[in-house]
């Protein structure tokens, strides 16, 4: 089995261009986006663009302004905005590491999948196993999992 993992400090990120070809795979639009927190506006930006920035935000919608992402329900939190933000929202994060769409984007782009606080590897371990992922400032290996009591 094929997980992919991040091999230098910073943390686990996939480019812009790897969540671009990610959606596809899943069979969704893509749209990149930086927020204007003055005037809580999402500024259009193309996918070079969204390569080069510091921080993006990736939808599945062209318009996330109309999801009303940052309205504060009645009790004054944002829980029906953030149900709708997950709806919406496409992840340069994947929880699931050895998902066989990720571990493709990954094997063709190669370097191209990096940010500038990543840089993603593929490791090969036993079918099956029960893995983690740990790491130390963003630095990760995989572990077999196992039970810990304390």
């Amino acid at each position: 089995m094929k997980v992919v993992i991040n091999k230098c400090y910073g943390g686990f990120n996939l480019s812009a261009l790897a969540v671009k070809k990610l959606a596809e795979k899943k069979g969704k639009e893509c749209y990149f986006f930086d927020f204007d927190y003055k005037s809580k506006k999402y500024i259009p930006l193309t996918v070079e663009e969204a390569n080069s920035a510091f921080m993006f935000h990736a939808y599945s919608v062209p318009n996330p302004q109309d999801y009303r992402l940052d309205e504060v329900d009645k009790d004054g939190l944002y829980k029906n905005a953030n149900e709708r933000a997950n709806q919406i929202s496409l992840d340069s994060r994947p929880d699931d590491r050895s998902d066989k769409d990720l571990v493709s984007v990954v094997e063709e782009l190669g370097e191209l999948a990096n940010t500038r606080v990543s840089n993603l590897k593929i490791v090969e371990i036993p079918d099956g196993t029960e893995y983690e992922i740990s790491d130390y400032d963003g630095m990760e290996h995989v572990a077999e999992k196992h039970n810990v009591w304390y």
